[in-house]
């Protein structure tokens, strides 16, 4: 089982799409959900329950988030010397990597850290001068010894030219990530959905980005034989050449756990505070008889539900786009979906000549990295 331990809840960044947002948005109901304002913003009970909680599962893996996770380095450091986990990975800014330490650095298994594209972009949405850090502190772990993965997680909004930017951070100058990852800033905020904008953009832009970026990638195999590591389209073509289904592929609800900052568990850090989908706590469960949570309606009778698995909980059940921005969102999944199988007879072709193998498109699940954008 994997859990996410969110530690705080406060950043040192005021990006766009998170806090600008939050910002927008503040004041605006979820409808019928109950939610739990009090929620402590610093970790509220016993790092010896978590503990104990953890030693239920000898597999268990942890990812700390925040907020910001490295603004509490000292208690990352004291779980990571107090709860035993076959994995420990982190997603961060990466902007305070250099504060944790070599020692407890290479005992991650894998960092995620955010940067959206170029210098240019990652610095509009999220500060002057934080691409420049991120670069200077993930070029740093390698001169640390970290032998771990490293995944340049993205959010990309309107303003993102997703095949160019992915393209640069696999290969620039100034630090070529090994991994990318990207997440649609779509469908977590209320006030942000612009109908007609966002239609223009799927259409115009994003969709035939995706296709370009699909044979970007395809080329590269056919060229070089290798198989970059994109999280989207190396996940989803894996399931495809396995003729496998998946069920949420991100994990959130039956795989993959959050302990939220007062010992409750929800099943995303999306999700914190939404009494109604809790599925235990730390005192009264272990990993193994928590709640499972399934994607609904219109997910549940998706003809890709198998391939996608339900995008995302949160927005499945909040649909704060309603059912017109919900359905714009699920445009984006069939499109990647259907150019990945657009694509598999030459992926095919590469494998049966012997060029490339099945477990080139191996990759670590549940990492993080929720597959569908």
């Amino acid at each position: 089982m994997h859990f996410y331990i969110t530690l705080t809840t406060k950043c040192n960044l005021e990006c766009r799409y998170c806090y600008g947002k939050l910002c927008d948005d503040f004041g605006t109901s979820l409808g019928n959900f109950e939610i739990d304002y009090a929620l402590p913003s610093e970790i509220a009970y016993s790092l010896n329950r978590l503990k104990e909680f953890c030693e239920k599962d000898s597999a268990i893996s942890i990812i700390f988030y925040g907020g910001e996770p490295l603004l509490r380095t000292s208690k990352i450091r004291e779980i990571m010397d107090c709860v035993k986990a076959k994995r420990y990975m982190i997603q961060t800014n990466g902007l305070l990597l250099h504060n944790l330490g070599k020692k407890y650095l290479n005992r991650f298994d894998t960092i995620l850290v955010s940067v959206d594209g170029n210098e240019e972009l990652t610095d509009y949405y999220r500060g002057n001068g934080v691409y420049r850090g991120v670069v200077d502190n993930v070029k740093l772990l390698e001169s640390k010894g970290f032998c771990g993965e490293v995944i340049a997680r993205m959010t990309v909004m309107q303003e993102t030219d997703i095949d160019k930017q992915v393209w640069h951070l696999l290969f620039n100058d100034d630090f070529s990530f090994p991994s990318v990852h990207w997440q649609l800033d779509a469908l977590f905020w209320k006030n942000d959905y612009d109908g007609e904008r966002f239609t223009r953009w799927v259409r115009g832009k994003y969709n035939p980005q995706i296709r370009m970026l699909v044979k970007k990638w395809v080329d590269y195999m056919e060229k070089k034989g290798v198989v970059l590591k994109i999280y989207p389209l190396i996940g989803l073509t894996q399931s495809l050449l396995n003729n496998e289904s998946s069920r949420l592929r991100c994990g959130a609800g039956w795989s993959v756990y959050n302990i939220q900052t007062d010992g409750n568990i929800s099943p995303c850090p999306v999700m914190a505070g939404m009494k109604g989908f809790y599925v235990g706590n730390i005192w009264g469960n272990s990993p193994s008889n928590l709640k499972v949570i399934h994607p609904s309606t219109p997910c549940d009778h998706c003809e890709i539900l198998g391939l996608c698995g339900g995008r995302c909980l949160y927005a499945n059940v909040t649909k704060l786009w309603r059912e017109e921005g919900f359905r714009l969102v699920c445009e984006t999944v069939k499109n990647l979906t259907n150019t990945l199988k657009n694509n598999l007879p030459r992926i095919k072709q590469l494998i049966s000549e012997g060029r490339l193998r099945l477990d080139d498109f191996e990759y670590t699940k549940y990492n993080s990295c929720e597959i569908i954008p």
